[in-house]
């Protein structure tokens, strides 16, 4: 085994927001402060969400969009109600299980393969069905207390004013400047000089700012419908993409029952929609069957333990996660608490079986048999044929913020654009940037996420709400592609093992099993990751900076003051606010 020499240790750190009324946890300081000044003029979390939403889709358009999918959990304090307003990704009604040219994959084994032209991923026919506007003009429906116009009036002043760009900005646009320049509108609005812009000067989006400014007045409707939805549909036929008229006039969010498990006593909900939450509830009860706090938190022993109930979560979302309205989805099994505690008993303490025993594939995820049989905890009748593997795409292109108002709602709701810039397009003189919603399906034919007309990719979103002794107690989240899960699960075990405050439980140097090695961040001592090497398992250091980790966002009440505390990732723009 390779010695690792010792080295100097980077601890970057921010201060825990503890304020009386309400906080706003956000990617970015301009959003952060637009979300707690609705607080202070009289709106209740909804609408602060409402603009903190539409806001992020202006300053950070690589990472959400008016027209890219997302997730809000939402508890009401008053009626002690919890819902789930699911805006996710759908493919358009032409879509079919062969619709790309499949050329190869892209890394031996690991179930993401590679399209020609890269068509699933840049461009029009990768192009999924838009779902911000519909999901935040469905919660403002719902639960809103101020106007629409009152709400979305800082987004469209950032879209038609400018916002000075930050170094982020400029590498953000630099990375995909080629892409941007070959379709047209879209370079014409990110790099109007035709290069990317510098920092500190205005990036203006003024047709976008019309667009907020119809959307409103109308709502849905202005995206969705008329004038403006022919428009995309025009642009889709004359592209070669298959978005259509239809697809945009029968969209709808849909508000649903949230999934919900007990995790020691508290009440968890998240989305029931295929996403990143079923695998992250998934590992929480595997973990559940182990007392977590017996060990020293971040410790070798700890971590092993983290990584296996991950790993065998992560397992089955390759095999069994899909649209259960198009495949059979063994929900119940995977849940189960019967389930988990044959899982967690299959668990060395002491060594890694799910790396150390497959010598052609480490990484048991893509075993060619199923490891597990989720079908023998639940009523669903089994398939006849069982589904082929299938990772989803690992992107990190995706927004989140938390927040609890001085009522006590929640909010907790992830947004993406999937890719960075979605699919680069932009539909002329509208500003809506349409996001690569298509690169979250399995191209190939064959498995639980393969493609099909109007059905629901996979995808890694995970914003989560917990209730403690049925009272409201914590908003959580992250963008981050697929690490979310791994992330954002040791952060609910730092706060409820081993009763760590908000900014602690995210500051926490963390560990990710959801791709072929094992992620260490880099903050971890070296006598710990010979220790989980000596387990067997194939650890990659990752710097807790940049792409490497998710980013968590959180709010919570802490009852012991009657004060509600905020914390985000510890590097970066990630800001919370409140009053």
């Amino acid at each position: 085994m390779t010695k690792i020499t010792t080295k100097s240790i980077y601890r970057p750190e921010k201060d825990e927001v503890n304020v009386e009324h309400g906080a706003v946890a956000t990617a970015h300081p301009i959003a952060a402060q637009v979300g707690v000044d609705v607080l202070q003029n009289g709106g209740n979390a909804i609408d602060a969400a409402i603009a903190t939403g539409f806001c992020l889709n202006v300053i950070e358009p690589w990472n959400s969009s008016i027209a890219g999918h997302g997730q809000m959990i939402v508890h009401v304090a008053a009626e002690g109600k919890t819902v789930a307003i699911d805006y996710g990704h759908r493919a358009p009604k032409a879509a079919t299980a062969e619709m790309f040219d499949v050329i190869g994959q892209t890394q031996q084994g690991n179930g993401i393969y590679e399209v020609a032209g890269r068509a699933n991923f840049t461009g029009h026919l990768s192009v999924g069905v838009p779902g911000v506007t519909a999901g935040m003009c469905k919660a403002h429906e719902m639960f809103g207390s101020l106007s629409l116009e009152e709400l979305l009036e800082p987004a469209i002043h950032y879209a038609r004013y400018g916002f000075e760009v930050d170094q982020t900005s400029c590498f953000m646009i630099a990375q995909v400047m080629a892409d941007l320049l070959e379709l047209g509108e879209s370079g014409r609005i990110f790099l109007p000089t035709g290069y990317p812009p510098l920092k500190g000067e205005r990036l203006i989006q003024s047709d976008l700012a019309e667009t907020l400014r119809r959307i409103s007045h109308e709502g849905k409707d202005a995206l969705y419908s008329g004038k403006m939805a022919h428009i995309i549909d025009e642009e889709m036929r004359l592209n070669g993409g298959i978005l259509s008229v239809e697809d945009l006039a029968d969209y709808d969010a849909q508000v649903l029952e949230p999934l919900r498990i007990t995790y020691r006593g508290y009440e968890i909900f998240g989305s029931p929609v295929p996403a990143g939450t079923i695998t992250e509830f998934q590992t929480l009860k595997i973990l559940e069957n182990f007392k977590l706090n017996a060990f020293e938190n971040n410790s070798p022993e700890y971590l092993h333990l983290i990584i296996e109930a991950l790993r065998n979560a992560f397992a089955d979302r390759y095999r069994f996660l899909g649209d259960p309205n198009f495949v059979p989805v063994p929900l119940e099994g995977m849940l189960s608490t019967e389930y988990a505690q044959e899982i967690s008993s299959s668990i060395n303490p002491k060594q890694s079986a799910l790396e150390s025993d497959l010598k052609l594939q480490p990484w048991v995820f893509f075993a060619e048999e199923e490891i597990h049989d989720p079908w023998r905890y639940t009523k669903q009748k089994r398939p006849e044929k069982a589904l082929t593997f299938s990772s989803p795409y690992t992107g990190d292109c995706t927004t989140h913020f938390s927040i609890i108002d001085k009522y006590r709602n929640m909010i907790s709701c992830t947004q993406t654009a999937v890719g960075v810039f979605g699919s680069r397009v932009i539909i002329p003189g509208t500003g809506i940037l349409l996001t690569n919603g298509m690169v979250v399906f399995n191209p190939m034919p064959g498995s639980a996420n393969s493609i099909a007309g109007y059905k629901r990719g996979l995808n890694n979103m995970s914003p989560v709400l917990v209730l403690k002794d049925g009272k409201p107690f914590l908003s959580l989240g992250a963008p981050g592609g697929r690490r979310i899960i791994s992330r954002i699960a040791q952060v609910l075990v730092n706060i409820i093992d081993f009763e760590l405050g908000i900014q602690d439980a995210i500051s926490s140097p963390t560990v990710d099993a959801s791709e072929r090695d094992t992620l260490l961040d880099r903050r971890h001592d070296t006598k710990t990751l010979e220790a989980l090497g000596l387990m067997g398992h194939n650890v990659v250091v990752e710097p807790v900076t940049g792409d490497g980790f998710s980013r968590p966002r959180g709010v919570l009440v802490d009852y012991n003051s009657n004060r509600v505390r905020a914390g985000v990732h510890v590097t970066g723009l990630d800001e919370a606010r409140g009053y």
